[in-house]
C-alpha cells in the first residue's frame, strides 16, 4: 500500500510540475503574463506615427475581454494627456450580424475624448488618418448624471437632452499581417479617433427608430441602413452603453455623448481614397458634412 501511495504521489507531483511549466512558458495560451505597459507603448507609438501595428494578441498572447477593457482604461489615461478628458463613448459591433461573426454576446465600447470632436462642416487633411473608417450614426447627449444602471429604454429617455446625426471617423490601427480579435479592438478603444455631431434635436421631436442612416461621398451613397438595425433601436444601444459604463465603475455626466453604432459596413480608405466631400444624412434628424483634402 505504501509503495502504491508513493507511486501515485509521484505521478501527481509530476503532472503538477508539467502544468506549472506549461503555464509559465505559454503566455500566448493563457495570457497571464501580458505586459500591459508594452502593449500601451506599442499602441501609442502606432497612433503617433500613423503606423499600423500587428494585433496585440498576435504579438503578446491572448487575453480575455475584461483584460481588454483594463488595457483600454490604462490607454485612455495616457491619451487624455494629449486629447483631453473622456467626454463620450462609441459603440462597436452594434449589429447582430457583427456579433455573430465575432462570436460575442454583446457590443463593445470605447472612450471619446474632448479634442476628438470636430465641428460639423470641418475640413481635415488626409494625413489626419492612416486608414480611415467612416460611419453615419445616431448620437445622444446626456442631460442628467447617470451613476446607476437604468432599467429600460423608457427610463433612459428621461436622462437624454439631445439627439444628433453623427460621424464616427475612426483610424484603423492594425496591420493586415494578423487579423485582430475583439479583444484587440477593445483594448485599442475600438478605433475611436474623431467624431462629428449634427444639430441638437429634442428627442421628443425625433422618431429615432424611423430614421435611415446614410453615408454619402462625393454625391455617391456608400451606405444606407435603417436605424433599427442597431440593436433593434439606437435607444437600446444607448441603454446598453450606459449600463456597461456603470458596471465598469463609471458614470455619465451631463454633456456626455454616446455614439450608438451602425449596422452598415464602415467605409474604409487609405491614401487619396480618403479625400472627398462626405455627408451623413439621417433625414429629419439633419445632415452633417466633412471634407478631407
Amino acid at each position: 500500500m505504501k509503495q502504491i501511495h508513493n507511486s501515485t504521489l509521484f505521478r501527481v507531483c509530476t503532472v503538477f510540475l508539467v502544468v506549472v511549466f506549461v503555464v509559465a512558458n505559454c503566455p500566448r495560451v493563457y495570457g497571464q503574463n501580458i505586459d500591459t505597459e508594452k502593449i500601451i507603448e506599442m499602441m501609442l507609438n502606432g497612433r503617433k506615427t500613423q503606423t499600423q501595428i500587428s494585433s496585440l494578441t498576435h504579438t503578446y498572447g491572448t487575453f480575455n475581454i475584461p483584460k481588454a477593457y483594463q488595457i483600454q482604461r490604462n490607454l485612455a489615461k495616457e491619451l487624455s494627456k494629449e486629447l483631453g478628458a473622456v467626454t463620450g463613448y462609441k459603440v462597436a459591433y452594434a449589429s447582430e450580424a457583427a456579433r455573430k461573426q465575432f462570436g460575442i454576446p454583446e457590443p463593445a465600447s470605447g472612450p471619446l475624448f474632448s479634442l476628438q470632436r470636430v465641428p460639423n462642416g470641418t475640413t481635415l487633411p488626409k494625413n489626419t488618418f492612416g486608414e480611415m473608417t467612416l460611419e453615419t450614426e445616431v448620437a445622444f447627449t446626456i442631460g442628467k448624471r447617470i451613476d446607476h444602471e437604468i432599467e429600460d429604454v423608457a427610463h433612459i429617455k428621461d436622462y437624454v437632452k439631445w439627439v444628433h446625426t453623427a460621424f464616427d471617423a475612426g483610424n484603423y490601427l492594425f496591420a493586415p499581417d494578423a487579423k485582430p480579435t475583439v479583444q484587440d479592438q477593445i483594448a485599442s478603444g475600438v478605433g475611436a479617433h474623431m467624431f462629428v455631431l449634427g444639430p441638437a434635436v429634442d428627442p421628443s421631436q425625433a422618431d429615432v427608430d424611423a430614421l435611415r442612416l446614410k453615408l454619402i461621398r462625393n454625391g455617391q451613397i456608400l451606405a444606407d441602413s435603417p436605424a433599427t438595425d442597431v440593436m433593434g433601436s439606437p435607444w437600446i444601444s444607448l441603454l446598453w452603453c450606459t449600463n456597461h459604463v456603470v458596471k465598469l465603475g463609471g458614470a455619465l455626466e451631463p454633456g456626455t455623448v454616446i455614439v450608438t453604432g451602425t449596422a452598415a459596413p464602415a467605409y474604409k480608405a487609405k491614401g487619396d481614397e480618403i479625400k472627398g466631400d462626405y455627408v451623413g444624412d439621417c433625414g429629419p434628424l439633419g445632415k452633417i458634412t466633412m471634407t478631407i483634402e
